[in-house]
């Protein structure tokens, strides 16, 4: 007598994060939807730094998504208040502040596992089956690749992940330093554990390969899988966020700010400017919809003890 198998449900979030005018969401949708999802249950939570409500408003073709039976829920929010960034920033303008973006996705996140992307990017063709294995292991983080389309639409150019040449048998035990925010999958309280991304790294980037050292700080192993991999396609006017947020690297290597971020913050196991998100969460839960403090007017550049309102580019 044969025995039916049992398929355990998957039911993770995808947290989309957002700055530009053309992200593209509906290739997200599009490559899950090519990837049999019919026994998970995803919900997506899209963290948009333009302040768009609804997922059509990150479409460029509308994608029938409420036809969907394993999306459980879509959703857009903006990110909380922060220094560098929004209708509460110190500064003149928008800065680069995606650490912010990310704790966001991680106070209102309800599931228990949770799968990071950038905007503008298509999936590979096993990144779903890539988040089903670590999402029923539950034994390591899983850092993702990437290859970058850029260029004209003539003259469209590939730039490779070459760290999958590294990676002959599926994956491999990498340090932190190989978690990069285009892709990536970890169970939420690993995350909340270390108190999320370092928001001293707002103003700058590297956030998210401090947030890997942090992890893999804490004892955690940190797994780079080619499987989960995404293709971003960076058409011209859409390379960067970074043509419309600042971004400023003080000093002159190794003397500059990056260098001293990764100094400050690597080498720790739980961040330091961030606010407490697991309280941040708590009173989300209890109905408080804007739990979070405004940034202080007198806030300072941790490096240089600079007043934020006086950055420039």
């Amino acid at each position: 007598m044969r025995h039916s198998q049992v398929v355990q449900l998957v039911k993770f979030t995808i947290c989309f994060l957002t700055g530009r005018a053309d992200p593209r969401l509906e290739w997200v949708l599009e490559s899950l939807s090519q990837q049999s999802p019919f026994t998970d249950q995803i919900s997506i939570l899209c963290v948009d730094a333009l302040g768009r409500q609804r997922p059509e408003d990150l479409m460029a073709t509308r994608w029938p998504y409420e036809r969907a039976p394993w999306i459980s829920s879509i959703r857009v929010v903006s990110p909380k208040p922060c220094a560098w960034q929004g209708p509460y920033r110190l500064t003149d303008r928008d800065w680069w502040a995606t650490a912010n973006a990310r704790n966001t996705a991680l106070v209102y996140c309800q599931d228990d596992y949770l799968a990071f992307l950038d905007d503008r990017g298509h999936l590979g063709p096993r990144w779903l089956d890539a988040v089903r294995r670590g999402y029923r292991s539950r034994a390591s983080v899983l850092a993702g690749s990437y290859d970058k389309l850029e260029g004209p639409p003539d003259a469209r150019i590939t730039s490779r992940d070459h760290r999958r040449l590294k990676c002959p048998e599926g994956k491999v035990n990498c340090g932190g330093g190989w978690l990069f925010g285009c892709t990536f999958a970890l169970p939420l309280e690993w995350a909340l554990a270390i108190n999320g991304f370092e928001e001293g790294c707002d103003g700058l980037t590297g956030e998210d390969y401090i947030f890997g050292l942090m992890l893999a700080n804490s004892g955690r192993r940190i797994d780079f899988v080619p499987d989960l991999f995404v293709l971003q396609d960076r058409q011209p006017g859409n390379e960067s966020c970074k043509g419309s947020y600042a971004c400023r690297d003080k000093g002159t290597s190794p003397a500059d700010k990056s260098h001293a971020a990764l100094r400050r913050f690597g080498s720790a196991s739980r961040t330091e400017f961030t606010p407490d998100l697991r309280a941040l969460r708590t009173r989300l839960a209890a109905g408080d919809a804007a739990p979070w403090a405004l940034p202080d007017p007198d806030a300072r550049d941790w490096f240089d003890q600079e007043p934020i309102r006086n950055m420039r580019p």
